[in-house]
Formats: C-alpha cells, structure tokens, sequence
C-alpha cells in the first residue's frame, strides 16, 4: 500500500483542522479526501518509504502518525502549517537521505515540495484507494537489492507475521530489482522439480523469504533443478540477473493471499 501526501495552503489546512484532528484516524478516505478539498498539491510515497518516514523518531514523537492492520489499512498523519519544521527537518537531514538513497522516490519529490521555512503550507498524509487489491495476484521470485533490504527487511517480516500477504507482495514489488513471474502450472511444476533435484529449494520457497546471506545457496538450488526447457523466464533471469547482487528473495505464493487464493497451500515439512 502507498501513501498520498496532500500539501495544502495553510489557509484551507486551518479551515479543516479542528475536524482532522478528531476524525483523521477513524474517518474513512473518502471523507479525509472531501475535508482535504481540490486546492493541493499530492505526492505519491511508496510503500516502503511512507513506512520508514513514519517509524522515524521524530515524526513519531511530533505527529503520532496512525497505520491500521491487515484488517483496516491506513496510513494516515497531518502536520499544521507552523509544526512543520520536525518532518523537514527529517527529510533534509544527510545521514537519513543517504541511508534511504536506495528506495527513494516519492520522498525526494516531498522534501523539495516543503518549504524550509513553515507557515505555507499544511501536509495529510493518507492512504491511496484500494484500488491495488483488485490487481489479479500471480506467482512471483522477487529479488530485493541488499541496501534496499536493509531498510524494509523489518517491514516485509512484520507484514507476513500478521498475516497480511497482499500488502507485503505491494511492498516488494514497488522496490525490488527484478522478478520472474509463475503461471500456477509453472510454480507448482517448479515446486515438484525442485522435491525431485533440490529439496532446499521447496523449503525455501515455503519459508517466503532468504536474506542476501543465503544468495548463492539458493542461486545454486535453482540452477541445480533447472530445466531451461521447462521454466525459461527463470532460466533467463538466472542468466541475466542473478549474481549482479547478493539478493534477498521473496518467493510469492498467491495461495497465500487467502481471499484471492485458488488452491490450498501445502507447506513441505521435514
């Protein structure tokens, strides 16, 4: 899931900021949407980054911003025209912006948006429309740079511990480096190969997720079960893409994203 940052004239913000202060994190989008108004300027934040500007000491200590749950997805903060200056002083902070470097989009387009100097403007941040949901899931390997891990790594395993798979394959998708897509044939053939010519394999496809520091011992499994014959966009993305990075790997079983599941999943144990 991503964020929206609406940045407003401070005369609007001070209009509305009595009702956002009661309503922001209850309201549902729509009517946070209607209070915000036409007159703004937006700023799309990707998922990992609005989660990683939210969880920063100081904006949590200034903003208290609210993030839902699997079962209600928000991610919602508002900062007045004159209470600005924690949330820029943040994004123009040097440590913070080279450390984000590797995942940064959205946030650059914010920090050049804000003024240095409070008064003009007013920021809400909510949620994008769910509209994401409805895209149709797929089988997927995702590999996650190493610096780029480094930063979401806590992220992806909070997400799949509460069970929300959905918001955890949004997540990786908007920050991996590549990915190799699966029709159901093609995963579950790839699991069955695997129980045949690399064991290792099916368990770290059942386990969701292998830091960089198992990179070359799943690379291996792979290449060890690999019939270019049958699976040749893995094939291609182990020729092309596989050892420019130590990657971690997302294996993406859409048997996991229960509403919008097929089949069951059958979790290899032994």
């Amino acid at each position: 899931m991503r964020c929206h940052a609406y940045l407003i004239r401070s005369e609007r913000y001070l209009d509305i900021e009595e009702v956002l202060l009661q309503q922001l994190a209850t309201a549902s989008r729509e009517q946070v949407i209607d209070l915000i108004g036409r007159d703004y300027r937006r700023v799309e934040l990707l998922s990992g980054e609005w989660r990683l500007l939210f969880t920063q000491p100081r904006v949590l200590e200034a903003y208290r911003p609210t993030i839902g749950t699997s079962q209600r997805r928000v991610a919602r903060m508002m900062a007045a025209p004159d209470q600005l200056a924690p949330l820029v002083n943040t994004l123009w902070q040097h440590e913070i912006r080279d450390r984000w470097r590797a995942i940064t989009f959205g946030l650059q387009h914010l920090t050049c948006a804000l003024p240095l100097a409070s008064g003009l403007v007013g920021a809400v941040f909510v949620e994008e429309p769910d509209l994401w949901l409805s895209a149709e899931p797929t089988h997927e390997i995702l590999a996650i740079h190493p610096d780029v891990f480094a930063l979401i790594g806590t992220q992806i395993r909070k997400l799949a511990e509460d069970g929300d798979w959905a918001q955890m394959a949004r997540l990786v998708a908007d920050h991996c480096d590549s990915s190799v897509e699966f029709t159901s044939d093609k995963w579950l053939g790839l699991r069955e190969q695997s129980a045949a010519k690399a064991p290792a394999l099916v368990r770290y496809m059942d386990g969701f997720l292998t830091p960089p520091e198992l990179h070359e011992s799943v690379i291996a499994a792979m290449r060890q079960m690999l019939d270019a014959h049958v699976q040749p966009s893995l094939d291609a993305w182990l020729r092309v893409h596989a050892d420019r990075a130590r990657y971690a790997l997302v294996f993406r079983d859409m048997r996991r994203e229960h509403s919008r599941a097929s089949a069951p999943l059958l979790v290899a144990t032994g």
